[in-house]
């Protein structure tokens, strides 16, 4: 989301889990990634290579969105389009269509009382945006089934020398139907402002599967039902004269098991108002 580092000057906007909109007030970003390797990790948590030269890939189209709703609640969604595919000697398949979608509430809470802290509680509905993969063969889109995502977040802004900054922190549990495994997710994310136009973010990513899924690990066709994914995201962020944000980023998975290792670069625009 949008914030204003309380006590830092000058202001600075980020995106982050711990904020709510002022009412009446929306974010969009509309963020497009691309992803092309060799690499995976399979159940032992080791990378290794995709047989006969095997590559993934994926080539995804994400708009995300808030809306105050009140100054304390916050409406959120989270959409995604994508293509993926998976090639190597023998074959080449790909799938394209809408994957799983976000959306839910945002309620923001004071756990610092006067103090710099801010906090928030989500909760999100996850459900398919496709229907039953009718050719086993091809690259999935999604897990499947539905699902609810319960999540706590912390943030607060701070001076790094004479640079406005950030911190948000956050953990969450999403339940899943089907044959999907449960998880436990965490992220942080920082920010610091070197330029009244510039910003740094670097963010960590964690998704941790419970093993209680109940379905195939095939990762070649990224259907994997119990997965771990660790993922750093470095990006820079610029303010244009008439207010847009202009982003570009680079992501990387260093951990993970019975998923991709492949990362890739993603640029995003984002509008206010």
């Amino acid at each position: 989301m949008l914030l204003a580092l309380s006590g830092c000057a000058p202001a600075f906007p980020a995106f982050a889990d711990a904020w709510t909109q002022e009412q009446g007030h929306a974010l969009w970003i509309v963020k497009a990634l691309y992803s092309d390797s060799g690499k995976y990790f399979d159940d032992g948590h080791h990378r290794d290579d995709f047989g006969f030269d095997g590559k993934s890939r994926q080539e995804q189209l994400n708009l995300y969105l808030e809306y105050g709703l009140t100054d304390r609640l916050t409406l959120v969604g989270n959409f995604y389009a994508s293509r993926f595919g998976y090639r190597n000697d023998f074959d080449d398949q790909s799938r394209t269509g809408f994957s799983d979608q976000e959306i839910g509430l945002r309620y923001g809470l004071d756990p610092d009382r006067e103090g710099p802290w801010v906090g928030a509680v989500q909760a999100l509905a996850v459900f398919p945006g496709y229907g039953n993969h009718d050719d086993a063969g091809k690259p999935v889109l999604g897990l499947g089934g539905s699902g609810l995502e319960l999540r706590y977040s912390v943030g607060r802004g701070y001076m790094l020398g004479t640079h406005s900054a950030y911190v948000d922190m956050g953990a969450a549990i999403r339940l899943r139907t089907g044959d999907a495994a449960d998880e436990a997710r965490a992220a942080i994310s920082s920010g610091v402002a070197f330029t009244p136009k510039w910003m740094a973010i670097g963010e960590l990513n964690i998704i941790q599967g419970l093993g209680n899924g109940d379905g195939p690990n095939n990762v070649a066709q990224l259907n994997t039902a119990d997965y771990d994914l660790t993922k750093v995201q470095l990006s820079a962020l610029y303010t244009t004269p008439g207010g847009l944000q202009l982003q570009l980023g680079w992501q990387q998975p260093v951990l993970g098991r019975n998923t991709g290792a492949g990362g890739g670069p993603w640029a995003a625009l984002w509008w206010r108002y």
